[in-house]
This record gives C-alpha cells, sequence and structure tokens, in this order.
C-alpha cells in the first residue's frame, strides 16, 4: 500500500492543493486517509462524498467536520445502512439530516438506537422514536433525559414492561404520568415509581400501602418520603423495611425512639447508625446484647465519650476493632489506653493505623509503646502511619520484620536518614517500596542502584535522578540502557553517550526522546539504521531542519513517520504526497 502517500492525506498540516490533488488518487486507502482528515475543504468533501468506496465515504462520515448539509442528505438518500448509522451517531449531524434518518423507509435497530442516542436529536425525531423503536431502542429513550410530555405519555402506555419500568424511574418523569404509573398492575413497574427521587408525597404515601414488599421497601428508602409516611412504614410487619425505614435520614425521633426498640437487631443496627437518632437512644443501644448493633454503633462519628468507653470493653472483638479504627476516638483518651492494651492484636493494629488518633499530642506515649508491641501485625499496621510521633518511627526503623520495614518504606513522614536506612535493606520489597517514592535523596537512591533487581525499576522512575540515569547508562543491558535513553530526566551528556551506543535500539530510544537537542536529531538522522532514522522522522520536537534531511530517505518506513509529523514543513508533504512506493508494512 501507499503508506507514505496515506500519511500525507491524513496530516492536517499538509497544504490545500496538495489535499485536492489527491482526492484524485487511484487508490482508495489514500483517499479513505483524506477523508478523515479534519482539514480538508469542502470541494474535496464534496467530491469524496460521492466516491464508490464506502469505506472512503465512511471515514468522511466520521471526520470531525462534516460536509455540509446539503451533501449529507444525498449520502442518506443512497440508503446504504451502515452509512446511515454511522451518521446517526455523529455529535455534530445537523438536525435536519436526524429527521431525514429517522423517516426510513430502512431501518436497523443500530441505526434507531444510534439516533436516541445522539445529543442533538431533535425532540420529534425523539418522539417519532418511541413510536417505532424496538424494544431495546425503547428502553434507552426511557431513562433519557430530552424527553418531551408528549413522549413520556407514549412511553407510559407502552406494551412492554421493561419499557414502562425504566420510564418509572427517570427522575424527569411528569407527576401525572408517574400517578398513572403507580396505579400500574405490574409490581415492577411501582416498584420503580416507588424508587424515583421524583415521586410525589402524595404517590409515595399510597404506595406506601402497597401489597407487594419490594414497592414499600422502595418507598422506605425513597428520600422524597416524609416523615408521616415513614412512621407508618415502622410499623410494617417486614424487618427489611423497617430497618430501611431506621436508615432513612427523614424518619423522626419518635420513629427512630419506637425502632430502637425493635425485636430485629437488624432495625436497630440501623437505628445506631442513623445521625438523627436521639442521644437517649444511643445510650441505651451501647447496651444492647447483639453484636450487629455493637459493630454498627462502634462505627458512627456522633458517639459520646461515655458510650466510646463502654464499647471499648465489649466482649466481641470486632467491635473494639471498629471502635479503634474509629477517627472519633482521638478525642476518646480513656477508651484508647483501653484499646491499645487489647488482648486482640488485630484491635491493637486497628488503633495504631487511625491517624486522626496518631496527631494527638496526648495521645503520643500510648503510639511510642505500640512500636515495641510483640506482633508484628500491629507495628506494620503503626508503621504506615503518617501521623505517629518520630520516635515510635525510629524505633521501628531497627524493627527486623520484613514487612514491618516494607510499611515504613511507604510512610511519607519518614525522615531521610531512615530512608537511607532502610536503602542498605536486602529484602526487595522494601527496595521496591523506597523506590515508588518521590522523595529519595541522593545518597540512599546511590545505594538502590547497586542492586541488580531495582535497576530497571530506576530506569523507568519518573523521579530518578539524572545522576542515576548517567550511571545506569554504562550497564552492560542493552534493555536498560535503551529504558535510560528514552528517559526524559536523561540529561544532555549521558543523550549523546548513548547516541553513539552500538545497538541500534538504544539510539532509536534517543531519537525518540523529547529531550533530545536539535544537534543530536540531526547526528542521528544519518544513522545508518532506518529504525533510528523513523525514529528521528517521528519525534514531534525534531525541528524544520532536521525533517527535511529525510525528504529523500531511502527508507519508506522513514518517509511514511515524516508524513505523519505535524511539524513536517509543508514543501516536504508536497514532495511525500507524491510517493507511489509500494511495501507491505506491518
Amino acid at each position: 500500500m501507499q503508506a507514505v502517500k496515506m500519511a500525507a492525506a491524513a496530516n492536517p498540516q499538509t497544504p490545500p492543493a496538495v489535499l485536492e490533488s489527491l482526492s484524485d488518487s487511484t487508490d482508495p486507502l489514500v483517499r479513505r486517509a483524506l477523508a478523515g482528515n479534519p482539514s480538508i475543504g469542502e470541494k474535496v468533501k464534496n467530491k469524496l462524498a460521492d466516491d464508490k468506496a464506502a469505506a472512503v465515504v465512511e471515514s468522511l462520515l466520521r471526520n470531525s467536520q462534516l460536509p455540509s448539509e446539503a451533501v449529507l442528505l444525498k449520502i442518506v438518500e443512497r440508503g446504504q445502512p451502515k452509512l446511515k448509522e454511522t451518521l446517526a451517531g455523529h455529535p455534530a449531524c445537523p438536525p435536519a439530516v436526524l429527521n431525514k434518518l429517522s423517516q426510513g423507509p430502512q431501518f436497523t435497530e443500530y441505526l434507531l438506537l444510534s439516533l436516541a442516542r445522539n445529543p442533538k436529536t431533535p425532540p420529534e425525531v425523539m418522539l417519532h422514536l418511541t413510536r417505532i423503536g424496538d424494544r431495546l431502542v425503547r428502553t434507552f429513550l426511557a431513562k433519557s433525559p430530552r424527553l418531551s410530555p408528549q413522549a413520556f405519555a407514549q412511553l407510559a402506555n407502552d406494551g412492554d414492561l421493561g419499557v414502562k419500568s425504566m420510564l418509572a424511574t427517570n427522575p424527569l418523569c411528569p407527576a401525572d404520568t408517574l400517578g398513572n404509573l403507580s396505579r400500574d398492575s405490574h409490581a415492577t413497574v411501582r416498584e420503580s415509581v416507588a424508587q424515583n427521587p421524583s415521586a410525589p408525597k402524595e404517590i409515595l404515601t399510597k404506595l406506601a400501602s402497597d401489597d407487594r414488599q419490594e414497592v414499600r421497601l422502595n418507598v422506605a428508602a425513597n428520600g422524597g418520603s416524609d416523615a408521616a409516611t415513614l412512621a407508618k412504614l415502622a410499623k410494617d410487619q417486614d424487618a427489611t423495611v423497617r430497618a430501611t425505614v431506621a436508615g432513612n435520614p427523614n424518619a423522626d425521633k419518635d420513629t427512630l425512639t419506637n425502632l430502637g426498640n425493635d425485636s430485629d437487631p437488624s432495625v436497630r443496627a440501623a437505628v445506631a447508625l442513623n445521625l438523627s437518632t436521639p442521644q437517649t437512644v444511643q445510650d441505651k443501644l451501647t447496651d444492647d446484647k447483639a453484636i450487629a448493633v455493637g459493630q454498627v454503633l462502634a462505627i458512627c462519628s456522633n458517639l459520646s465519650p461515655g458510650n466510646c468507653l463502654k464499647l471499648a470493653s465489649h466482649t466481641s472483638a470486632l467491635v473494639r476493632m471498629n471502635l479503634a479504627a474509629n477517627e472519633l476516638i482521638a478525642g476518646c483518651e480513656e477508651a484508647a489506653r483501653l484499646l491499645s492494651k487489647d488482648n486482640d492484636a488485630r484491635v491493637r493494629a486497628a488503633l495504631a493505623r487511625n491517624e486522626k488518633a496518631a496527631d494527638k499530642d496526648n495521645l503520643d506515649p500510648l503510639f511510642i509503646s505500640l512500636a515495641k508491641d510483640n506482633d508484628a501485625l500491629v507495628r506494620e499496621a503503626l508503621a504506615v502511619n503518617k501521623n505517629v510521633p518520630k520516635d515510635a518511627l525510629t524505633a521501628l526503623s531497627q524493627d527486623d520484620s520484613i514487612n514491618v520495614q516494607t510499611a515504613l518504606a511507604k510512610n511519607p513522614a519518614i525522615d531521610s536518614a531512615i530512608l537511607l536506612r532502610l536503602a542498605n535493606s536486602d529484602y526487595n520489597s522494601v527496595r521496591n517500596a523506597l523506590l515508588s517514592r518521590k522523595d529519595l535523596p541522593k545518597d540512599a537512591l546511590t545505594k538502590l542502584t547497586a542492586a541488580e533487581e531495582v535497576k530497571f525499576v530506576l530506569a523507568t522512575r519518573a523521579q530518578t535522578d539524572a545522576q542515576v540515569l548517567n550511571s545506569l547508562a554504562a550497564d552492560s543491558d542493552t534493555s536498560l540502557r535503551t529504558q535510560v535513553a528514552v528517559h526524559p530526566a536523561t540529561t544532555a551528556a549521558t543523550l549523546d553517550k548513548l547516541s553513539k551506543d552500538k545497538s541500534q535500539y538504544v539510539r532509536a530510544a534517543c531519537a525518540s526522546n523529547p529531550a533530545a537537542s536539535f544537534a543530536l536529531l540531526k547526528d542521528l538522522a544519518a544513522d545508518s539504521e532506518p529504525l533510528v532514522r523513523s525514529r528521528v522522522a517521528a519525534n514531534p520536537h525534531s525541528n524544520a531542519d532536521v525533517l527535511k534531511l529525510l525528504t529523500q530517505d531511502k527508507s519508506p518506513e522513514v518517509r511514511r513517520a515524516l508524513a505523519s509529523n505535524p511539524n513536517t514543513p509543508q514543501e516536504v508533504l508536497t514532495v511525500l504526497a507524491n510517493d507511489d512506493t509500494i511495501w507491505l508494512t506491518r
């Protein structure tokens, strides 16, 4: 194929006169590339619109700059399904053309679906689609925010249950339409209405008495349900409905108080989690024997200090774990001290990881003591906490546990002395954790460079220092030198050295480096290997003088890269547009 000419045809910088001449190409692949170029003029668009190759016209219809409305209407008249489908999905397609596409006479499901999805489709076309579209199209339309009142009414009388159910969840569905749907004989439709956040309160009140549990459940969860409706549902025979009421922020204090005495622990747990629950109810729930209630209470953000202290002695370790991880424990010193001495290491670990608590100066002694905990799980949790006292971090840096060292290496609060100490580690997990940081001091990086296992990580790491990259550039591994050559932080001196490397892959990496100097690129443009020269030709930072040198390059791969470069001078593109070389490409 004429890949060079194709690249020139697709380049927006190719001169208009050259683009026009390419429209006469006998190669449909060249014309297809040209058709997708946003810089082609109306004359070229009009010509390509009549192209016998459907792929060319399809490319034109995918162009961000579509032909005129008159030309598009002519294409629609031809009736080719693929072209009509492509045009129907274009966000810049004119309304008149979209209207024409909806009139048939031939339809495909994808055509109608594309029209339904297009944000420019006019309301009258949307209404028409509600009548002629298949189930998939109508279901998609039912959730659209762009339906007219007439379209809503049309879909509300749809014979398909799925379409009506989807429409009933649409928050823009008119109130009178929702009223009709709330009386539907199918429970699935009523469930959807009950779920709709825009459903009027009177509709929700009526649905609260529905025979189906699923409908009542959705009313109980709806943020639009008022306190009176929720109070009614709080007496529902189904515990799931009552629990959902207990979690609704619109439930009033009387309702929450009553539900706090519910026989089902899931209901009481939902009450415990509701931020509107009265303090007296929370106090009572703290003594609840159900572990589920205690677990939920322990994560609440509005626990009183007294209730924190009660839960710190709860019989369930899961409750104490939740409490230890709760940020408000920072204000409950007595409870925090109890948890720091808990018999279960998981509880102590949860506290050790609590950043809010670690930020309190009065709790410093507590966290320093956790650095000496007998269980590595606790020390590992403490090691990742960025707010623990410096003395605790220092103590952890002496820890023998690999997991603790690895966790500490990830902590953003450790100082350079600890970083340097960790850089001496023989464990890859510690080294890799250090390499993920952006604040490694040079001496720590130098130590890591000596480890074979991390050299490639260093070479690909964005934060790697230029001095380290220079050291890696002398490595015997070709792949490593290639990685250094493409690194944006590699210095000009190092790139200059690598540009003379015996491996063409290293030199090619230099040629593609955005930091390569014009002088270096000029030298590489004369390289004996086409791979290197093609990288120079493709480098967006190559200037006009360098690119001109490659105009007559013997390798078509180089000329193709040159023709694709947006910086290639127009006179060069003019020459390349006449390149008729045909060869197989990958």
